[in-house]
């Protein structure tokens, strides 16, 4: 039976609150607003028996009391109104509830009119009422009339759930081929290869494709370059025929490891020598900034020495002054010549010892000691800066080499993890919430890899466990290895203790997970155990597998048939 709709409450609205208007069959003219020329809403009525709703009402008063009538007729003009002389017009109000309505259903087919105040009553039960679908939930967004909804839901709906005959699964109707074609578990299907067994069910195809005689085998030879596809036993016929061709193919692809391995030596050597010139320009940098420093000093010093003197020629001048006034005229100007000539005298010889300390040269061209140093100043910090610029370079480099230096290439990760007091709070906070190791690979040129940790736990073990994932990250020969990924991942806690019991899981890739195809940014989805390890087991101080404060966990990549394109 399908749900009543509640509706919108237009019946419990009064005349008082009246804010939805309705699709009228006929609506008087003494019903409508003369402001808004709308149906009078929460009708009030004037002194001289005009009506208007009440919202209305205050727009008039706007520039002041009193008002002019909006109703007012120029033949009978309407005396002015005041604010004071409207009431609420109750009789108008419940004679607008009963004017008839038509359904707001109307454009879906129902002819019903009812009084305003009714409509709300109606809604509730109109079958032409828009319902949305109970199978929303599984998609469906129809909006169907309520007197449709037991159709639609019955027999109309792509939504609607079935159950599999074979496997019980529920599913929409829609997917009911594509569920036994491609997903059910139990449906009997023939095999794919044509081997001439029995047909099974779909679940037991893949421990079949096993065993099966006819399913094709790459050549062992494909990460040679051999692309032949065939039976175990064309397989077998085929390396027997073709010894000379994949002797040439494994030939070259020998010498482009080679070349290869010739050009990584050669960056990394030229890298070195890089470093070793940048390392030497920076010391010689250094030095010459150690000079200048000192050049600086010295100037400086020398300047406060000269106006050292210059105060006490200054002072000596004054002194000579206040003599010359006490002395007569003439002895005055005779000793006045004698002291200007010695003053000349010493100026220059002043200017000379200036010219010696600074260096003519110097001044010419700065003008003073103060715009020398201030110029020296900024070549100084240059330099710093240019050195800052060299330091930043070399570390990048250093940290390059220490990844080269750490990085394992047999598919093994051994990862270190100190502070893990201080780092488990840091998760708590929220402040990191995860924790990415070192890239390792399942050989040189084969698959990049790394370690993720939550301390606090992710998802199903958040707070409670410690969490850990194992991470494909994209590196420089995908094009060359096969996806998805297939190879067995094993997941280690190390014991530190003598007794070694080290915690381990371990899985094998879902090939159909979007986490171990090819990636196509930084990194995939790390996919891995929620529910490593607990807290109550990893931090109990009769177990060793959290000692000084530090914990090993270990991730083991098999590589026995990993074989490059």
């Amino acid at each position: 039976m399908a749900k009543k709709h509640s509706g919108s409450p237009l019946s419990s609205l009064s005349s008082d609150s009246l804010h939805q208007i309705p699709n009228f069959v006929h609506l008087e003219e003494r019903f409508k607003c003369p402001v808004c020329l709308e149906v009078l809403k929460n009708a009030v009525q004037t002194s001289c028996g005009h009506r208007m709703c009440e919202e209305c009402s205050l727009t008039i008063f706007a520039k002041g009391e009193p008002a002019q009538c909006p109703a007012s007729d120029p033949e009978e003009p309407c005396e002015p109104i005041y604010k004071k002389q409207l009431f609420r017009d109750a009789s108008a109000r419940r004679e607008i509830r009963q004017v008839p309505v038509y359904c707001q259903n109307r454009a879906q087919g129902c002819t019903v009119t009812v009084p305003w105040k009714d409509l709300e009553t109606h809604m509730s039960n109109c079958p032409y009422q828009g319902l949305e679908c109970p199978n929303k939930q599984y998609g469906c967004k129809e909006v169907i009339p309520s007197k449709d909804m037991d159709r639609h839901v019955q027999s109309a709906c792509q939504f609607r759930q079935i159950t599999c005959r074979y496997c019980k699964t529920q599913y929409p109707v829609k997917d009911e081929r594509k569920h036994h074609e491609e997903d059910c578990p139990e449906t009997v299907i023939p095999c794919p290869f044509k081997c001439g067994a029995q047909p099974m069910a779909r679940k037991d195809l893949n421990e079949h494709s096993k065993s099966c005689l006819k399913k094709p085998h790459e050549c062992r030879f494909k990460s040679a370059g051999c692309t032949f596809v065939g039976t175990e036993a064309d397989i077998e016929e085929h390396i027997k025929n073709s010894v000379n061709e994949h002797l040439e193919l494994v030939t070259m692809y020998t010498g482009s490891m080679e070349l290869q391995s010739f050009e990584i030596r050669s960056q990394l050597q030229e890298i070195t020598q890089q470093r070793d010139a940048l390392r030497g320009e920076v010391a010689a940098r250094s030095q010459e900034n150690e000079e200048l420093k000192q050049k600086v000093g010295s100037l400086e010093k020398t300047l406060k020495e000269l106006r050292v003197k210059m105060v006490g020629l200054t002072e000596r001048t004054i002194i000579l002054e206040r003599r010359l006034e006490e002395l007569p005229r003439k002895e005055q100007i005779e000793q006045q010549s004698r002291d200007l000539q010695a003053l000349k005298q010493r100026t220059e010889e002043l200017q000379g010892q200036i010219v010696n300390a600074e260096g003519g040269s110097a001044i010419a061209r700065y003008g003073s000691l103060s715009t020398m140093a201030d110029a020296f100043t900024t070549q100084l910090a240059a330099h710093d800066r240019q050195i800052g610029i060299h330091d930043v370079r070399i570390a990048e480099m250093d940290l390059r080499f220490q990844i080269l230096e750490t990085a394992s290439y047999d598919g093994v990760l051994l990862w270190k993890i100190r502070d893990y007091t201080r780092r488990k709070q840091e998760a708590v906070s929220g402040r990191t919430l995860s924790l990415y190791s070192q890239p390792f690979y399942t050989s040189k040129y084969g698959y990049k890899m790394c370690a993720r940790v939550y301390l606090n736990g992710d998802g199903m073990g958040k707070t409670t466990h410690v969490s850990l994932f194992f991470v494909i990250m994209r590196g420089e020969y995908d094009s060359l290895l096969p996806w998805p990924f297939q190879q067995k991942v094993t997941l280690y806690l190390l014991d530190q203790g003598a007794e070694r019991h080290h915690l381990s899981d371990h899985f094998h890739p879902d090939p159909s997970s979007s986490s171990f195809r090819k990636p196509q940014t930084e990194m995939n989805i790390a996919s891995g155990c929620p529910l490593f390890v607990s807290h109550s087991v990893l931090e109990n101080p009769t177990n060793s597998y959290l000692k000084d404060d530090t914990i090993f966990i270990k991730i083991a990549v098999e590589t026995g048939n990993l074989r490059i394109v």
